[in-house]
């Protein structure tokens, strides 16, 4: 059986009265769809940080929840981990329970300034457009987030396992023609020495 691609599930859902519930389903949600999900819901005392960095090191891609949170942005937590992932080439998808344009969220009160006098982004995207770049989706939900990701990188789990089969292949043949070489070494000096 082809090792799960996996992926790491980042979002505020961490901070969720049922999180660890949350994270459960979230993980469920990747299994149907042949993947497996890594949810950062750490112990206390653990270093998080880490612990998240370490998570997505592991991971294929990141699949992360975009959903305002705590006001018209999405979490900054969720905004590192995405950057990060990028940074070491991880594929990034999106999904947000709130798909409408930042503009809408935060709706200019002049000249498409906000009240503070600040520009308000335009670019017709729910989220910061260093987040959502062009030709990036962001899905309604995680289904649709983990699915477009497995359909995405299934090349990379069957890669993953042609290596894994290849490694195998080499150490067998390896010894084999160890085994085969002292084989032919003994039988040489039994001919000699007879």
């Amino acid at each position: 059986m082809p090792p799960l691609l996996r992926l790491y599930l980042a979002g505020p859902d961490v901070f969720r009265p049922d999180a660890s519930a949350q994270g459960a389903r979230l993980a469920a949600i990747c299994a149907r769809a042949g993947a497996q999900g890594l949810f950062p819901l750490h112990e206390e005392g653990v270093d998080i940080r880490r612990a998240c960095i370490d998570m997505i090191d592991a991971a294929d891609a990141l699949v992360a929840n975009i959903t305002p949170f705590r006001g018209v942005h999405m979490d900054p937590g969720t905004a590192f981990e995405i950057g990060y992932a990028e940074a070491r080439g991880k594929p990034v998808f999106l999904w947000s329970a709130d798909r409408r344009p930042l503009i809408e969220r935060n709706p200019p009160v002049a000249d498409g300034r906000d009240g503070e006098g600040h520009l308000v982004e335009d670019w017709g995207k729910p989220e910061n457009l260093m987040i959502v770049p062009d030709g990036r989706t962001v899905w309604s939900s995680p289904e649709e987030a983990v699915a477009e990701a497995v359909s995405a990188l299934g090349f990379t789990a069957k890669n993953r396992e042609l290596q894994r089969r290849t490694r195998r292949s080499v150490v067998i043949a390896v010894a084999v023609s160890l085994a085969a070489a002292l084989l032919a070494g003994s039988l040489a000096d039994w001919l000699v020495g007879w």
